[in-house]
């Protein structure tokens, strides 16, 4: 047994099975008689020496959110932050370090190739991770992290906001209005277009700049023929000038990220007012469900995902021969199996961030297409998609150890 203390933090934003992924850490660790601490805030805690021994702690993993709470903090670029974090490593003993985050999380590993880690993806964005460019079609068994921690949760989420048996569908037809509901998504519109499964009229997400004249036209043509119209819009969508639809680029963050402040809102005030000669734009309504997307309970595949992927980090830590590693999902001819991809490999986080390409989404018709549905149908839990001609087998969350 090399390792006798591990630590292990959570960054970016909340997301379901966060806690899950601590439990399972904690479990193990007893397990193999090793101390776990946990850095409160993410990277600030390495930073400022803030922690808790997590061992002495019981970590309800059905409740979402992270215990160890969270900050967006960037090592890259100040010394001094560098220079405190490897301190306290290496004051406090610590054999190794569990990372859960998204990509900005994840980015200060690359800044530490010193430390031993383990690097959880988490993000309802899903853009952690490498879809094969060769080829039309897409293998699954070759994609570099086939989904994030938290995103088969808001996929359900969302696709539930906008359909007619548990969504705003009833509500878009009983009043006949045109609902636009706001995702999450920054660059990468995964989110806004797993809303396919609840079925909306049109998907709009930042990869594929907004011909606003064009789609203005298609609403026009599809509430005349069913007078009512559901569509979706990435917090991060563009119009065809490459402009935010709404971005406060003048308030960045440390990571260059600017202030998103409600496309949908923004959007809904413009049909309005562009359309009023075509219908009573009154009902021309916004919805952004906002931080309902990250919270509450993860589903089933997120929950034993998280589970499986906190019992490896410890294993792969306790071991001592594979870190530092990036820990994802793969794809198999059944289920799903352990990734293992040696950090080193990524040289810049750039490398690692997933965008929508154009055999997920049809620009034309604003939606996705039967690539993007396919895909999406592996992580879709209690989702009808047998209208998308998608095998849901039950055996889709199966976990295979075949690592």
């Amino acid at each position: 047994m090399c390792k006798k203390r591990i630590g292990i933090l959570t960054g970016g934003g909340d997301v379901p099975p966060l806690n899950a992924v601590i439990a399972s850490a904690v479990e193990s660790c007893k397990q193999a008689n090793i101390e776990l601490i946990g850095f409160i805030k993410g990277w600030q805690g390495l930073i400022e020496n803030l922690y808790v021994n997590l061992s002495d702690l019981n970590v309800n993993p059905a409740i979402g959110g992270t215990i160890l709470k969270s900050s967006r903090i960037k090592l890259d670029g100040s010394d001094e932050r560098l220079h405190r974090t490897q301190e306290n490593f290496q004051r406090l003993g610590i054999g190794g370090l569990i990372v859960i985050g998204g990509e900005d999380t994840l980015s200060n590993s690359l800044s530490l190739p010193g430390i031993p880690q383990v690097l959880i993806s988490k993000t309802i964005d899903n853009d952690v991770g490498v879809m094969p460019k060769d080829g039309r079609g897409i293998d699954g068994k070759a994609i570099v992290n086939y989904f994030t921690l938290g995103f088969p949760t808001a996929a359900r989420k969302i696709s539930s906001f906008v359909s007619l048996t548990e969504g705003l569908r009833s509500t878009a037809y009983s009043h006949e209005r045109v609902i636009i509901v706001e995702s999450m998504g920054m660059h990468a519109g995964w989110l806004a277009l797993s809303s396919c499964m609840g079925h909306p009229d049109f998907i709009i997400i930042p990869e594929f700049p907004l011909d606003y004249e064009r789609f203005k036209s298609r609403v026009v043509e599809t509430y005349g023929k069913q007078r009512q119209a559901i569509i979706v819009v990435a917090e991060g969508a563009r119009f065809s000038d490459d402009s935010h639809i709404s971005a406060d680029e003048y308030e960045k963050d440390e990571f260059g990220h600017p202030r998103f402040k409600g496309a949908a809102e923004v959007l809904a005030k413009k049909l309005k007012q562009d359309l009023k000669k075509e219908f009573d734009t009154r009902n021309v309504n916004a919805v952004n469900p906002s931080y309902l997307y990250r919270s509450g309970s993860p589903c089933k595949l997120d929950m034993r995902w998280a589970f499986t992927l906190g019992r490896e980090a410890v294993k792969i830590l306790v071991d001592g021969r594979e870190a530092p590693t990036f820990l994802g999902i793969k794809r198999t001819g059944r289920g799903f199996g352990v990734m293992r991809y040696p950090l080193a490999k990524i040289r810049t986080i750039e490398e690692f961030h997933r965008f929508v390409d154009w055999r997920f989404y049809d620009a034309d018709l604003y939606c996705a297409t039967t690539e993007a549905k396919k895909y999406l149908g592996a992580v879709a839990e209690d989702i009808p998609m047998k209208e998308y001609g998608v095998d849901c087998r039950s055996d889709a969350g199966r976990i295979e150890d075949n690592t």
